[in-house]
């Protein structure tokens, strides 16, 4: 979660949120109505990020991140969702098989966000964003929507605000600026888990957006704590858009696989 995304919105929705929106297209005054798929780096979304003048400004970018170090956009790899940790993988030099790498003891070792090289600089360095969503598709291989596309919406039927990254690419040859991001995920809330997916956007309450899109005000590491430390719960509710082609079962995880995936589970929260 997530590689496709939608969003409806009337006109004006944003500037509900955000009072002094920077929005130099209208587009906001326009509304949205609009599906992007992540895996296809060519189609855009609107993002909401602090600009240089220091107001929220409105903009649409690319799903799938291309860092300032890439050659050429789009990005060879599928950088549509960044985790913010997940085992550490190594590449066998001869057989061209990514496994797990382990410590002496035998666990996994554990990556993070901010050393993971397509993601680092922009999380490091405070390229946040907030990705407005309506719903969220997903094929669910195990669970209760085992066998199907779904798409996961707010119970209120209103917009969700999910963390991201953003960066411009620039073209080397032509100085071509490119707009493009990233949605965060980490490990599902328990009602993801139970429809057949192993990985969650994140969402913050709205009082933590401010501090959030203050990019510079955090290390990476800091900003890592920031996160799991005020991610909050939305309350879902699923759509079946159709079923899974006949043989999906062939990607169903085992049991074993089902019960190591991580099920983030929500913290009561003391708030002045």
């Amino acid at each position: 979660m997530c590689s496709v995304v939608t969003l409806t919105s009337a006109p004006g929705d944003f500037r509900r949120f955000f009072a002094d929106l920077d929005d130099p297209a209208g587009e906001d005054l326009a509304g949205f109505e609009l599906r992007a798929h992540g895996y296809l780096k060519n189609e855009k979304i609107p993002v909401l990020f602090v600009s240089s003048e220091g107001r929220v400004r409105l903009e649409q970018k690319y799903f799938s991140l291309c860092p300032s170090w890439s050659k050429q956009w789009p990005f060879q790899f599928e950088t549509y969702n960044a985790r913010l940790s997940r085992p550490k993988k190594i590449k066998d030099p001869y057989s061209g098989k990514w496994t797990t790498s382990n410590s002496s003891d035998g666990k996994a070792i554990e990556e993070f966000i901010y050393s993971v090289p397509s993601f680092r600089d922009a999380f490091n360095s405070g390229q946040t964003c907030l990705v407005p969503i309506s719903g969220a598709v997903e094929s669910c291989y195990f669970g209760e929507s085992a066998g199907h596309i779904v798409r996961f919406c707010p119970q209120d039927e209103n917009i969700i605000f999910a963390i991201g990254l953003w960066n411009d690419w620039v073209d080397p040859g032509s100085g071509e600026v490119i707009p493009t991001f990233t949605l965060l995920t980490d490990a599902p809330d328990p009602y993801v888990f139970s429809h057949g997916h192993d990985r969650g956007i994140v969402i913050l309450d709205s009082r933590d957006w401010q501090d959030w899109l203050d990019g510079k005000k955090f290390s990476g590491r800091k900003r890592l704590e920031f996160i799991r430390e005020r991610r909050v719960r939305p309350s879902w509710r699923v759509e079946v858009e159709r079923s899974l082609k006949p043989g999906w079962q062939k990607k169903a995880p085992t049991q074993a696989e089902i019960l190591e995936i991580p099920v983030w589970e929500p913290e009561p929260k003391l708030r002045a």
